[in-house]
């Protein structure tokens, strides 16, 4: 479950990271909570997680947030997520309804060695694609290919070094 947090987290910081703006720099994600996880029959599963998020800019939305974890350069899962409209000026906790399905083709077995202890997530890329707009509709599309989840991890956890 920590792991996921983490990678909703990444998730967002990602998306958060397109926008572009005066004070947009300075919107951070400051928690994130599993509330649940629940799997629908084999391949699939729906989640619902609080994502804390302190932005000092003006209102935006996040829409079409669509993402695939790959494994050892196989797809491995897609994830989908609700629209999220975050209000100005605000420091809020937003819930997150989120959708995964594990790829055709892949073995879901093959993800139980992701949540063990000695995983060092070198096999593990995202990529994300999404649409960050401005409440008034002006936008972007962001896409962000092939991303080390190693490497965010490290960056999440600033005690990931000393340990």
């Amino acid at each position: 479950m920590k792991r996921l947090s983490i990678l909703v987290f990444i998730l967002l910081s990602l998306l958060l990271a397109g926008c572009k703006g005066k004070s947009v720099k300075d919107i951070t994600v400051t928690s994130v909570r599993i509330v649940s996880i629940v799997p629908e029959g084999l391949s699939d599963l729906s989640a619902l997680v609080e994502v804390g998020i302190h932005n000092p800019a003006l209102p935006f939305e996040v829409t079409d947030l669509k993402g695939m974890a790959r494994y050892q350069g196989q797809d491995a899962l897609a994830l989908s997520a609700d629209q999220l409209i975050v209000a100005g000026h605000t420091d809020k906790v937003y819930s997150i309804p989120l959708k995964g399905h594990i790829a055709e083709g892949f073995n879901p077995f093959q993800l139980l060695k992701l949540v063990s202890r000695e995983s060092d997530y070198s096999d593990v890329t995202f990529t994300v694609t999404g649409r960050v707009a401005l409440r008034g509709g002006i936008g972007k599309n962001i896409e962000l290919k092939d991303i080390p989840l190693s490497s965010l991890l490290k960056q999440a956890d600033p005690q990931a070094d000393e340990k």
